[in-house]
């Protein structure tokens, strides 16, 4: 049993390493010709491409899904699909300079891989869709926010705290069923979108309440890490946001004065005293 789970993960990783080797051989050749090929022959080799495989892909799931092919074709068509359809959108002329385009796009593409992925039920299609969802959401907001740069800034800080949310979600969600390969992947981005949009709040809002908060959030994250989910990826993104956030209060609170390299030695004691108690 062991032997053929050996083989088994070996096959998986010749699969990843195939389809890699094979996306980059895709993407010099385009490269190379690109320039000789008319518009035709641009959304051919890509959207067309990229759609051709997936049909592949789907094929082999349903006829061969021990062997794996189909995901190996799926993930090969996940790269050339989105470049492919924003190419046809630049080839047809239909971009005007305004976002509503890319967010039709991608919109369309992530129900497409929604639709798909409730039929065959398969991780490469879930990390696709995924993907493409998330580009769907930046995009919409990114269509339907107007205002200054600052505005901006913190639109996109709150939408990628409620982006990290929905990850955690997800991952909680998928680690009894066939998407478990994700929980850890999930877990770590999820994790990074929320404590770094988060700790932007701590460093460009004028509410001091989010040092504190960030803080609460922090301990959190850590509990959360170790108690419920155990999650070393949570655990590893919490500490070091964790010692950001004391770095960063204690060089603005006290920066400019003699005893800030002293205070950052006891906290580094501190964190060592906290790592061998927490073995």
């Amino acid at each position: 049993k062991a032997r053929k789970s050996s083989r088994f993960s070996l096959t998986k990783l010749l699969y990843l390493i195939g389809g890699l080797i094979a996306t980059l051989g895709i993407i010099f050749f385009v490269g190379q010709i690109w320039e000789d090929l008319g518009s035709g022959g641009r959304i051919f080799i890509t959207l067309i491409l990229g759609l051709i495989l997936a049909g592949i892909g789907s094929s082999l799931l349903k006829q061969k899904p021990e062997t794996h092919l189909g995901s190996v074709f799926h993930g090969i068509a996940g790269f050339l699909i989105p470049g492919g359809a924003l190419v046809t959108l630049y080839e047809l002329g239909t971009y005007t300079g305004s976002v509503w385009p890319f967010v039709m796009v991608f919109g369309v593409i992530f129900l497409f891989y929604l639709l798909l992925n409730l039929y065959h039920q398969n991780v490469v299609l879930t990390l696709f869709g995924l993907g493409n969802g998330t580009a769907f959401i930046y995009l919409l907001v990114e269509a339907m926010v107007s205002g200054s740069a600052s505005q901006h800034e913190v639109v996109y800080a709150y939408l990628t705290m409620v982006v990290g949310l929905s990850y955690f979600l997800l991952a909680y969600a998928f680690r009894l069923g066939w998407n478990r390969p994700l929980v850890g992947i999930l877990n770590f981005l999820g994790s990074l979108a929320f404590f770094s949009a988060a700790f932007n709040r701590v460093v460009e809002s004028e509410l001091h309440v989010w040092e504190i908060i960030f803080f609460l959030l922090m301990i959190g994250g850590v509990y959360l890490a170790i108690s419920l989910i155990r999650s070393r990826a949570v655990l590893l993104v919490s500490t070091l946001f964790l010692v950001a956030h004391f770095i960063y209060i204690t060089f603005e609170y006290f920066g400019d004065s003699v005893s800030w390299p002293i205070l950052l030695v006891i906290l580094g004691f501190v964190f060592i005293a906290l790592g061998s108690f927490s073995l």
